[in-house]
């Protein structure tokens, strides 16, 4: 097996993948995982294992700015529909 090969097999998984990823199962995939996500990481990162370690606590801080600053990014780009003007 050469190098180009192994590149063309990568490639063509990541197509397959792409195609998957945009129909309607997995749309239903993308969701439910994005949920688990969503709900097992506070689960996670409150383990006392995880906060036993120098880098886990470094990457929960760097975790809870990121959901500040997707917050603010949130209330920036919201534009509210059907509300009357002030």
């Amino acid at each position: 097996m050469t190098i180009d090969s192994v590149f063309e097999a990568a490639s063509d998984a990541a197509e397959a993948a792409r195609s998957f990823m945009a129909s309607e199962r997995g749309k239903r995939v993308r969701r439910q995982v994005a949920t688990v996500l969503i709900v097992a990481a506070p689960v996670i990162s409150e383990l006392p294992v995880i906060r036993r370690h120098r880098v886990a606590r470094i990457v929960r801080a760097t975790g809870m700015v990121a959901l500040v600053v997707k917050g603010a990014e949130w209330l920036r780009d919201w534009q509210p529909q059907g509300l009357p003007d002030l």
